[in-house]
């Protein structure tokens, strides 16, 4: 068995045996101080010397407690050897306060953080994606009213649709109930999505009549897949959206509208 190195070991160790550790520890420097009374003194406790007998030992063990929460240090009074006994307890004390903050950040901070942050990051990237949708329509578009082409393949359809889809899916997988981080999604973030998906609709109604009033074959079955998926994953959003109950009018007339276009969309598929 490969035996673990320091770093990997606390990684692995868990906050609550990290916390008992802690707490093992302030036993036995009150112990230690308690022995050390019987050789020399030099540890007060509210201006109190402490020395060695058989009931002064819980007055060590608060003591100790009293170092191991940095605080209450101020309290005690040391010389001699005690001085270099309380700036080590002082010194493990940290360290383990250390590891006991990290570990409650990796618990419960950082995936928050990194979960909010992913789900914004999400949001611009689905934006882009829409984005480039609507450049390529665009690009399309162009290329025929300059005569620079005048035919366009089925396949180069799929390639354009088919981002969309990803697009929506990924959408959809955030206003879904199933992502955790929904309710931290802004309402400003939720007419930006939605209102991009309605345009993205629109766009997608006058390519197909781009593409008929051009003559063009596109009713092919990869197409239709496609399109059908696109439809199905949009309606699917204004369902998670309606879900979330919205109150925000330009947000419900963005679903008012994506849905038209999805209906309009699914009969000229017919």
């Amino acid at each position: 068995m490969k035996k673990q190195g320091l770093f990997e070991w606390i990684r692995n160790t868990s906050f609550i045996t990290f916390f008992a550790y802690w707490l093992v520890s302030i036993v036995i420097f009150g112990v230690i101080y308690w022995l050390f009374s019987l050789i020399t003194q030099g540890l007060a406790l509210d201006a109190e010397l402490l020395t060695f007998s058989l009931a002064a030992i819980f007055k060590f063990l608060y003591a100790s407690f009293l170092s191991a929460t940095l605080f209450g240090i101020s309290r005690l009074a040391f010389s001699n050897v005690f001085t270099v006994l309380i700036y080590i307890q002082f010194v493990f004390t940290i360290v383990i306060i250390f590891i006991l903050v990290d570990k409650i950040l990796q618990k419960w901070v950082t995936p928050h953080y990194h979960g909010i942050h992913d789900q914004d990051r999400k949001i611009h990237t689905v934006m882009l994606m829409m984005s480039i949708f609507h450049n390529d329509v665009d690009r399309i578009r162009h290329a025929f009213r300059s005569k620079a082409r005048t035919h366009i393949s089925t396949k180069e359809i799929e390639a354009v649709i088919d981002g969309l889809y990803v697009a929506f899916l990924d959408v959809e997988h955030l206003v879904s109930a199933r992502n955790e981080h929904r309710h931290r999604i802004k309402n400003i973030q939720y007419l930006m999505i939605i209102e991009n998906i309605q345009d993205s609709l629109e766009k997608l109604e006058k390519f197909i009549e781009f593409l008929d009033a051009h003559h063009m074959e596109w009713k092919d079955k990869h197409v239709e897949f496609w399109l059908h998926y696109i439809l199905e994953t949009a309606e699917k959003i204004t369902v998670h959206a309606d879900d979330a109950q919205i109150d925000s009018p330009k947000i419900i007339v963005a679903l008012h509208n994506t849905r038209d276009y999805a209906q309009q969309i699914r009969q000229k598929l017919r």
